[in-house]
């Protein structure tokens, strides 16, 4: 009996996805099961040569273990996609030929060679780094590059340049996220499953191949890797991981989804790269400026390692291991999960990514407000009280305006979808920056010192551009040189030259009170600190405050509360300090709070000084008194 068109056409289309159903668990499968064999020989074979990473002040595990166990993952990886391409009866996907292949095993094996070599003697640093330069030279001298998934053609040298940083940033990602049992590794698999996952959306189904190969290489591998480790992918792993997630999504961007080559991959592969970033911006901060040394933070050369990588952040605070690479592998999930929302969302991908980066930047500034953020703000405040000459200061000042002036009149036309042209800005720019920077010259801007202005100053400046801007409008409606939209263009160039006039003046101040505020999340967290109860959340308190914040950064006190006879102020905040209570109430605040020492801030009659003398004496605390005294000089 035949069967109709319609239904062999459906039973055909059926058979075909079984197949490559098929075909993908086999691969994910026969990479798992390479690995999972190969990993015991690797370890012994590593105890034999005496391949062991030994525990030191650096590291968390407490035992000898063996290292490079990446070889493992190494060879169940380029063995599986070779045999699946020689299965199939000779290329799987066009994207992956075997010129490819045989390029990218002798890549790799170079790697892995200079990873194996570490892992048993130690290489310096820059040697390394040498190494993997020449690796990533390799595959973009025969034909790895940016320019194939982007609309424009970049020059060689640029094209170059961004190739070998991104391989080269890509294989330190891994190499330095290693510092947990199984946290690479598992990210690795992770990040693999999502990038086939992002192929499968664009149909490119056998392109997705290597990445499964990867995967099921990595969970072959977790199972001797993850918490408790019997054996670490070491050098020879990590770097090896970081170069196949580096170069697999090269091979399979296209020009045509420019954000999903690029933009999925990069927030798939999150992790990894946050921390390399935080980590450069770390090490480059305390190893090239000595005053970071100054606050108490050691100063390290740039290629020296640390513990405060965010694995390391996260186990201080859960003090186990597994269940910090656990809640790593969920944080990268997340992120696999909205790099595949982007694309199943197409055009509104922007929509889902603005969504996830203001959820990113709340967590991305409390994980760096404690080391990053404040050793920067510090390292520059104390540049700050290196004084410069005026006159330096005020030609600095003059350049900047006009600068930024300028800036945000060609930012606002720009904005206005109107001709930004040589010929346009010789002809407008004039117009628009001259009258405001003399409105800046007439307040006298270039002759206040900004570090310590008031707050109607700052009015002033932004009054002066306000009236810069306006006579500049007036020159153009009597001179005719009105064009369609020149008015929106106005007014955008008004918001920007706000921002850009009055924002660096603010700067300075911005900073110290940002580096105010997390000195003191961090001083809470340390028991050495001698921690405040202030009496008094008047005028006085402010000028105590502002006292206070001129040694921010080095402060070893923090205040905790305020007290204050004012009942209604009870529970509120008075100059961002909470009003715990009145001063009745001071011996049990001290005692639940456990306060070092009391300060009066107020101006007190002379009984009710005494009573808080008495109770502070109950308390066993310390009592001192604030304040800005005039007296005569004889």
């Amino acid at each position: 009996m035949n069967c109709p068109p319609e239904l062999g056409g459906v039973a055909a289309e059926t058979s075909s996805v079984t197949v490559r159903l098929v075909r993908y668990i086999a691969v994910f499968g026969m990479a798992l099961l390479v690995a999972e064999l190969l990993t015991p020989l690797v370890r012994s074979l590593a105890r034999r040569i005496g391949m062991m990473d030994q525990p030191d002040a650096r590291r968390i595990h407490t035992t000898p273990t063996p290292r490079g166990g990446g070889l493992a993952v190494f060879v169940a990886f380029n063995l599986t996609i070779n045999v699946t391409a020689w299965a199939m009866g000779g290329d799987f996907c066009p994207l992956f030929p075997s010129s490819w292949r045989f390029l990218f095993l002798g890549a790799s094996s170079l790697l892995v060679a200079i990873g194996l070599l570490d892992d048993k003697f130690g290489l310096k640093p820059w040697l390394k780094l040498c190494g993997q330069v020449v690796v990533a030279l390799i595959l973009y001298l025969n034909g790895l590059n940016f320019s194939s998934f982007l609309s424009g053609v970049l020059p060689d040298w640029m094209n170059g340049a961004i190739t070998i940083l991104w391989i080269v940033g890509m294989i330190n990602a891994f190499n330095l996220i290693d510092g947990l049992d199984g946290l690479a590794t598992g990210l690795a698999f992770i990040c693999s499953l999502g990038l086939a996952g992002a192929l499968f959306f664009r149909g490119f189904s056998s392109a997705a191949i290597p990445f499964l190969a990867l995967a099921g290489a990595c969970l072959g591998f977790l199972r001797y890797n993850f918490h408790p480790a019997t054996i670490f992918l070491g050098d020879t792993g990590s770097m090896f991981l970081g170069l196949t997630l580096a170069v697999l999504p090269l091979i399979t961007g296209s020009k045509q989804e420019l954000l999903a080559s690029i933009g999925v991959p990069l927030v798939i592969l999150g992790v990894p790269l946050f921390d390399t970033i935080v980590a450069i911006w770390r090490r480059a901060v305390r190893a090239a400026l000595p005053e970071a040394a100054s606050f108490g933070a050691r100063q390290i050369r740039f290629m020296q390692g640390d513990k405060e990588h965010i694995h390391h952040r996260l186990l201080a605070k859960t003090l186990n291991q597994g269940r910090t690479a656990v809640l790593l592998y969920v944080i990268n999930s997340l992120l696999v999960v909205v790099g595949l929302a982007a694309m199943w969302f197409g055009n509104r991908a922007p929509g889902v990514y603005l969504l996830a980066f203001v959820v990113a930047v709340f967590v991305v500034v409390r994980h760096l407000s404690r080391v990053e953020l404040w050793d920067t703000g510090r390292i520059f405040l104390a540049r700050q009280r290196q004084k410069l000459s005026q006159r330096l200061v005020v030609p600095i000042y003059i350049l900047s305006d006009i600068l930024f002036l300028s800036v945000a009149w060609c930012a606002g036309t720009w904005l206005a979808d109107l001709p930004l042209s040589v010929r346009d800005i010789r002809a407008g720019l004039p117009v628009y920056v001259m009258p405001v920077f003399i409105m800046l010259a007439l307040a006298r801007t270039y002759t206040r010192v900004w570090s310590r202005a008031l707050l109607r100053e700052y009015v002033l400046i932004a009054v002066a551009v306000l009236a810069g801007v306006l006579l500049a409008c007036s020159l153009v409606i009597l001179s005719g040189l009105q064009t369609p939209g020149w008015m929106r263009m106005a007014f955008l160039y008004l918001l920007l030259a706000q921002m850009l006039t009055v924002g660096p003046r603010l700067a300075s101040e911005t900073i110290r009170e940002t580096v105010a505020i997390i000195e003191r999340w961090t001083l809470l967290d340390r028991p050495e600190t001698v921690r405040l109860l202030v009496c008094g959340g008047g005028e006085r308190f402010r000028l105590f405050l502002r006292e206070d914040r001129t040694h921010v950064g080095q402060n070893t006190r923090v205040v905790v509360g305020v007290l204050d006879d004012d009942i209604n102020l009870r529970g509120r905040l008075v100059m961002g300090y909470s009003v715990l209570g009145t001063f009745d109430e001071l011996p049990a605040l001290v005692a639940a709070h456990r306060i070092g020492t009391v300060i009066i801030t107020a101006e007190l009659p002379p009984g009710r000084r005494e009573a808080l003398v008495a109770m502070a004496r109950r308390a066993g605390v310390p009592l001192l008194e604030w304040g800005m005294v005039e007296h005569p000089l004889t």
